[in-house]
């Protein structure tokens, strides 16, 4: 599987386009004096900010739900301290006092991230934080679009895989990505079509996963970006809405990326992984979940694929434990895993 990793890396372009409003005042009310701290901070960004940083300094083992509530209050916090400082605009604050708070906002995150390794966190934890601290969270014109979209996901397991080999599959695959480049995506019939074929040809690759072992496929990662901007485009050319554009491959996205570790799991426990560049390769697509889903994402996700992504995160050890024999026998350390990738989560905030 030489490249198959980079086929399975979906881009999340619509993480990069949305407008974020975030509530600055949402959680005034949090523990810990966060509320006046809020107040305190418009005329000293940098002492309110100083404080903040005492207190966390003072955290010992947080369980996951303090954890992620503690992450909450920063970023309320945080959004409200560089605010005052971008709003700024008679020059009352010296510049020393942003690289201050730049300062501070990295020590933070070392914080964060000691309270985060002082015991073992679980690929659930990942995916619960994530969720927990998310802005669209609680964005309930957001879930009923999704309601109103998610039938037409669900319908997309009616239609047939194919059941014939790689070179066929490779070849429908690449006949549906070119397809779609040259005719476009002019309205909503065409990019629920582009999905319908897209997930289909997907279901089928997946299929046969591990024949695919050494396939340049690169091509088909380059033409499925393609596919992705054509959407946006007809989004630039009103001819679909942003948000449309946004929340159909949002849930395009967590579709696949389930659907690909279920079968990442599936293959190893019926050891249809046989090589070490196989188990690199397997190794790297089970973290996709952990690594790629952002907040827009989990938050438009139904109950079942959120119970589902659960299931599949308890039995992600044991998948990573039997790869880990094939590459390095011995302690491979895996159970550091999860803390050290909610660690690097950490450091995006």
């Amino acid at each position: 599987m030489k490249k198959l990793k980079s086929n399975l890396k979906q881009p999340i372009i619509f993480a990069k386009i949305i407008a974020v409003s975030i509530a600055i005042f949402l959680c005034a009310s949090c523990d810990n004096g966060n509320g006046k701290r809020l107040a305190k901070a418009k005329n000293d960004p940098a002492g309110t900010y100083r404080e903040y940083l005492s207190d966390i300094r003072r955290q010992k083992k947080l369980s996951i739900k303090e954890l992620a509530g503690h992450l909450k209050q920063w970023q309320t916090l945080r959004d409200s301290v560089f605010l005052h400082l971008e709003c700024d605009t008679l020059g009352r604050l010296h510049s020393t006092v942003r690289e201050e708070c730049e300062q501070i906002h990295d020590s933070i995150r070392m914080e964060f991230s000691r309270m985060v390794l002082s015991q073992t966190r679980t690929y659930k934890d990942i995916l619960w934080v994530k969720e927990q601290i998310s802005p669209h969270l609680e964005d309930k014109e957001l879930h009923r679009a999704a309601e109103t979209i998610r039938p037409f996901f669900a319908s997309l397991d009616n239609r047939p895989v194919s059941q014939r080999n790689r070179q066929h599959i490779l070849a429908t695959y690449r006949t549906t990505l070119a397809e779609t480049i040259d005719y476009g995506i002019h309205c909503m019939a065409d990019l629920t079509t582009f999905i319908e074929k897209e997930d289909a040809v997907y279901r089928a690759f997946l299929s046969r996963l591990p024949d695919f072992d050494g396939e340049n496929l690169s091509d088909i990662t380059h033409d499925t970006e393609r596919c992705c901007a054509q959407i946006f485009l007809a989004a630039e050319r009103n001819d679909i809405t942003y948000r449309n554009a946004m929340i159909y491959l949002a849930m395009r996205t967590n579709r696949r990326l389930i659907q690909n570790i279920r079968t990442c799991i599936d293959d190893i426990c019926n050891k249809k992984v046989k090589t070490p560049a196989q188990a690199q390769a397997y190794i790297w697509m089970l973290l996709q979940p952990y690594s790629s889903l952002d907040g827009f994402c989990l938050a438009l996700l139904s109950a079942e694929e959120r119970e589902q992504l659960d299931m599949l995160a308890s039995q992600t050890p044991d998948a990573f434990r039997e790869l880990g024999r094939m590459l390095h026998p011995g302690d491979n350390r895996l159970d550091e895993l999860p803390g050290m990738l909610m660690e690097a989560f950490i450091h995006t905030l």
